[in-house]
């Protein structure tokens, strides 16, 4: 495995301070790894982190980001549980932008694309850098895929009214870099909507390092809150809205998951035995989760913003 050292993306300082290290809890790969806080602006790195050649093996085929398209999961009531998640988002999307170019940048394996186009509404695109999921994407509903990474996509001088990243903004090696190529991509006025692990979440503060936010090796920089708002306002866009969207549930479920790789305990691996989608799991979780997301505390929040 090669591991990089870096500076801080944001402000340059070396300097840091753990904050917390352990191994990939997802997938029981080998390696033990690290986030740390810059000392100066606040800003989360994993240092050193795997070079990509090294990180890539532990996206396994069964990653989240690669799960089927709703049209092929075989249940009507799972497709439905599946789609309520993906409407919200396209919702939020037509809430602030009802029609327009849009790109899906990490469109994984095109769920969120395939719900938009069922509102018939937007020129709709994505960009994926796993060739497997963009092929996917591109056989299921016909939409032109790039098959690379964002900052050797080539728009052709083309903008869009609206970029969408569910889940990527964490998996960057250098976010600064890439936000000033989403700003390249969208028009004056344009919407970019973005969701993140949300440092402020209760069960981050709650589960400590078997949070899933940390996600390590995958997950690369974290975002503090105000620092995050300060880095948008100097990139020059303009933060309209904040909330938390959908995946708290999900997310609740690998949080139990990983802290019972310490615990071992045979009443929660008997409750995690019934899997995400169960009733019984998502009954007992339902208010509570939606009160937190109500409060902005969930596990993931999305931002909503503007190219000013």
């Amino acid at each position: 495995m090669i591991f990089l050292e870096h500076d801080c993306r944001w402000c340059g300082e070396e300097k840091y301070e753990l904050v917390i290290r352990g191994p990939d809890l997802l997938t029981d790969l080998p390696g033990e790894f690290q986030f740390v806080k810059c000392i100066n602006c606040g800003l989360l790195r994993q240092n050193p982190y795997l070079e990509w050649d090294s990180l890539k093996q532990y996206y396994p085929d069964d990653y989240n980001s690669y799960q089927p398209q709703v049209s092929d999961i075989d249940s009507q009531l799972r497709r439905m549980d599946k789609r309520y998640g993906l409407w919200k988002r396209v919702r939020l999307i037509s809430k602030h932008k009802p029609s327009g170019k849009w790109v899906d940048i990490g469109a994984g394996t095109g769920r969120v694309l395939q719900e938009a186009m069922r509102w018939n509404r937007w020129d709709l695109m994505g960009v994926e850098p796993v060739k497997i999921a963009a092929d996917y994407i591109a056989n299921k509903t016909g939409l032109f895929v790039f098959n690379g990474r964002l900052e050797n996509f080539d728009s052709h001088n083309e903008c869009f009214d609206i970029v969408t990243m569910w889940d990527v903004l964490e998996h960057f090696e250098d976010p600064i870099k890439n936000l000033n190529k989403i700003k390249e991509l969208l028009k004056p006025g344009g919407l970019f909507v973005f969701s993140i692990p949300n440092m402020n979440s209760w069960d981050r503060k709650l589960f400590k390092k078997y949070w899933v936010g940390y996600d390590l090796p995958r997950h690369l920089h974290l975002y503090p809150d105000e620092l995050l708002k300060n880095m948008l306002q100097e990139m020059g866009f303009k933060i309209v809205e904040k909330k938390c969207v959908a995946g708290s549930h999900g997310a609740f479920i690998l949080d139990i998951a990983f802290l019972n790789k310490k615990l071992e305990s045979k009443l929660i691996t008997k409750f995690l035995s019934l899997g995400p989608d169960s009733i019984i799991p998502r009954a007992i979780s339902f208010i509570p989760l939606w009160v937190i997301d109500k409060l902005k505390l969930g596990s993931n929040i999305t931002y909503i913003t503007t190219k000013l």
